[in-house]
């Protein structure tokens, strides 16, 4: 791998392991030639020292896998058409299905009930042109005597001894 500047080289180097002597010195005369990096390299190092010392994570073995299928993911995404502007509209009214939805049960349920309020009406009529067909009801005197009228109605069993003998 090729670097164009020493201090790029050797920032990298620093990421991996801790600079030889010869780096060392390759480095300090490249900061005495730049003074206004020095601080930036003091951070760099102290950096670098604090990630040498953090011990490492364990890493899952189908890691690689997962980080491909996401850059596949990714890529892929980058790579879809954009849908139409009218399309997004719809989408973005998500609500719109379920007020209409909801529309068509309210009015299907008004509808059912004034079919059925119409057909209890519709029964009413007929029962009330039964009664006026049937012809006036009789007075309330007559009702006072239904017991004796009811009894009237009975007769008793014939006597089938009594037909014998007539015979």
């Amino acid at each position: 791998m090729k670097h164009d500047s020493v201090p790029e080289r050797l920032r990298e180097t620093l990421w991996h392991r801790p600079l030889t002597d010869a780096e060392t010195t390759e480095l300090r005369a490249w900061l005495a030639t730049h003074p206004d990096a020095p601080a930036d390299w003091a951070a760099e190092q102290q950096l670098s020292r604090a990630l040498h010392r953090l011990a490492n994570a364990p890493v899952s073995s189908n890691f690689t896998a997962r980080v491909l299928q996401a850059v596949e993911r990714d890529t892929s995404a980058a790579h879809r058409p954009v849908p139409p502007a009218w399309r997004g509209w719809w989408r973005a009214l998500g609500w719109v299905p379920k007020l209409a939805t909801a529309c068509v049960v309210l009015g299907l349920s008004v509808l059912s009930l004034h079919q059925y309020q119409a057909a209890n009406r519709e029964r009413m009529a007929q029962s009330v042109a039964v009664l006026t067909e049937a012809g006036p009801l009789p007075s309330p005197e007559v009702l006072q005597d239904f017991d004796t009228i009811s009894r009237l109605a009975q007769t008793p069993p014939a006597d089938e001894e009594l037909l014998a003998l007539l015979q």
